[in-house]
């Protein structure tokens, strides 16, 4: 058995020289197990061995037992031992989550209290054919196909390669002690009803079942490390100034292009699964935009796809405008009003009415001059590439009729400076000072 963990320890090197190693020590088979290798190899590696155990408050009297057994293996073995003692049930309801969801994030807070070289849990191969298929169930990617791996930043998983059949039929034969959880026989819990009534299933198929999802499991690993390098190398040619190329992902594979976009949610802390991934993937070929959270969207023009907070398109934005009437003769000869100098002007005596300044609403429309058309100015502000979340700051000009231009872009037919003008409208807008 101790070969066979060996084995496991130097493929993955798990352990080095001077490690302090913290074990998660429930009192179960498995962690016992793990104890065991441990405390066998302590002399060899030079280690320092500490254990963490959490007692969750759920099984009364049985887990203050296992608590106990901890306690007393950890005194005799000459381990330095923590513990903590939560209520999980009510704790977990007070946060508004699942007492599993709950339980782990509060294991994995207590270890980072220690101050250790590497996290020793207890995961083995039973383990990890229960959580393939658990999430096989729920639908899965290769990345999570792969399930536990033997490390992962400070955790070590020594045992990941033995079943739990190997760990149990050891300790039996060497009359070594373990805690036995009343509740692992209840198959309410969805990875009991694995554990206890699918995987037997498999084992009907094929007896050797878990070794052969180890196999499964350790090929398309290999493969996520190649896929993963081989993104890590293409994703600053698709993503420029944490914007995607649309014509640079054009030219890659389905795969590349999903993977890069996975990658882009992670490098943007936001939050990545099928949908999301598939939503923004969508966006490749069209010029839209996907909702990733609350306000936060990816939205896609032309170009390129990027993301966009746009919490402040409904705020209401107000703005100042300074009204300058000129004749023709002044606006055309002095060289201080030429055209390029102003960011709207307009024939005076075609406005109807009075000129207002306000924010695009959703029925403006506009006949731009040297167009012969009418469009939407959602659609004028997406050919114009205007960021969806600065559009409510873009200056819509009015008058009696209607929109008469777009500060700073474009100005109606309706009331464009022609022959025939006699006098010049110019407007210099600004937004309020909110303060």
């Amino acid at each position: 058995m101790k070969n066979k963990i060996n084995q496991t320890v130097k493929k993955y090197n798990l352990l080095s020289k001077g490690y302090t190693v913290l074990i998660a020590f429930s009192g179960g088979a498995d962690s016992v197990m793990l104890s065991e290798y441990l405390l066998s190899v302590k002399e060899e590696y030079s280690l320092t061995l500490k254990a963490a155990h959490i007692e969750h408050g759920i099984r009364g009297e049985e887990s203050l037992n296992d608590c106990r057994f901890v306690e007393e293996y950890c005194n005799k073995n000459g381990i330095e031992l923590g513990v903590l003692h939560i209520s999980a049930v009510q704790e977990a309801e007070k946060a508004g989550m699942g007492v599993e969801e709950y339980s782990r994030n509060k294991r994995y807070e207590y270890f980072s209290t220690f101050d250790c070289d590497k996290i020793a849990t207890a995961h083995n191969l039973s383990d990890n054919a229960e959580t393939l298929l658990f999430r096989l169930a729920r639908g899965t990617s290769l990345k999570g196909a792969c399930s536990i791996p033997p490390a992962r930043d400070k955790i070590i998983r020594p045992l990941i390669e033995l079943t739990s059949k190997e760990i149990r039929d050891y300790l039996n034969k060497n009359s070594i002690k373990y805690c036995v959880d009343s509740t692992n026989a209840c198959n309410d819990y969805s990875r009991n009803f694995i554990r206890n009534v699918i995987i037997p299933e498999f084992q009907r198929l094929n007896p050797d079942f878990e070794n052969a999802v180890s196999r499964f499991i350790s090929s398309i690993s290999a493969d996520e490390i190649y896929l993963e390098k081989h993104i890590e190398e293409i994703y600053n040619i698709a993503c420029e100034s944490n914007m995607l190329k649309k014509d640079r992902l054009l030219n890659l594979t389905e795969c590349e292009q999903k993977r890069i976009i996975s990658r882009w949610l992670s490098n943007n802390n936001l939050p990545c699964d099928f949908n999301r991934i598939e939503g923004i993937y969508s966006l490749i070929t069209c010029n839209s935009k996907f909702q990733i959270m609350g306000s936060i969207f990816a939205v896609s023009n032309k170009d390129f796809i990027r993301i966009a907070d746009i919490s402040k398109k409904s705020q209401t934005v107000k703005f100042k405008a300074e009204k300058i009437t000129v004749c023709v003769n002044d606006f055309l000869n002095k060289c201080e009003f030429s055209a390029k100098q102003f960011d709207f002007y307009c024939d005076y005596d075609k406005i109807i009415g009075s000129v207002q300044v306000r924010c695009r609403q959703s029925e403006d429309s506009i006949s731009p001059l040297g167009r012969s058309c009418t469009k939407t100015l959602k659609k004028l502000f997406n050919e114009l590439q205007i960021p969806i979340e600065e559009r409510s700051s873009v200056p819509v000009i009015t008058d009696d009729k209607g929109v008469i231009g777009v500060y700073g872009y474009c100005t109606d037919k309706r009331v464009a400076v022609d022959g025939n003008t006699k006098t010049v409208l110019i407007l210099k807008v600004s937004a309020e000072d909110n303060d």
